[in-house]
């Protein structure tokens, strides 16, 4: 049995939805793990750059996309600077 604290991302529906690409399930990911227990979360996209090669553009690009999905809420306060909920 698992605990409710534990963070298993791996029977979320994210991985079976062919609408989303694999760059943007990877990102998915980070977020996830990033914002685990929180009701919001930040990001910036310099903290990304550090894990995989993604411009401000890009990214803007997949949070868009999961955020037409429902996986997420997502609002750009400053250039490049994010916060965002996980549904």
């Amino acid at each position: 049995m698992r605990k409710k604290w534990q963070l298993d991302i791996t029977d979320h529906r994210v991985w079976n939805d062919k609408k989303i690409k694999p760059e943007a399930k990877e990102i998915f990911a980070y977020l996830y793990a990033n914002g685990f227990n929180k009701i919001i979360a930040h990001l910036n996209v310099g903290d990304l750059q550090q894990l995989t090669r993604i411009k401000n553009k890009g990214l803007r690009k997949i949070l868009k996309l999961l955020q037409d999905n429902n996986y997420i809420r997502f609002k750009e306060y400053h250039n490049g600077m994010y916060e965002y909920s996980i549904y």
